[in-house]
């Protein structure tokens, strides 16, 4: 079962805020995330990264060099999504797993205790 968008939303949401970069003002660029594709995990994971960073400061996320970086995240992220490799978030949130579903997400490039912790407060 592949992950549902609101699963997708939050997990895109907690990668983005990072360093500083509140919860919320990724949250208000969701839309625009949306709009450019970034929510779409096929799409994300064949785009080259440069279009991703693109797509990520016309979206209203746009950190400066760090955009770059969170561009690669977010990649990898969404090939995950895109292969079912994280489909078990869904059945670890409906369960309250939380050390289930920190271990999983925790397995994607960039994604650490911060970042998984995040997602679990927004997802569960």
């Amino acid at each position: 079962m592949a992950l549902s968008d609101p699963i997708i939303e939050g997990l895109v949401a907690a990668l983005l805020a990072v360093n500083s970069y509140p919860v919320a003002r990724v949250q208000a660029v969701v839309p625009s995330l949306r709009s450019a594709l970034l929510l779409q995990p096929l799409d994300v994971a064949a785009m080259d990264i440069g279009s991703i960073t693109v797509r990520l400061a016309e979206a209203g996320y746009d950190r400066g060099y760090l955009t770059g970086m969170l561009a690669e995240r977010l990649q990898a992220l969404m090939t995950r999504v895109a292969t079912g490799e994280l489909d078990a978030l869904e059945d670890a949130i409906s369960h309250g797993d939380e050390a289930k579903f920190t271990k999983l997400l925790r397995t994607v490039r960039g994604i650490g205790p911060r970042v998984a912790g995040i997602a679990w407060d927004l997802l569960s």
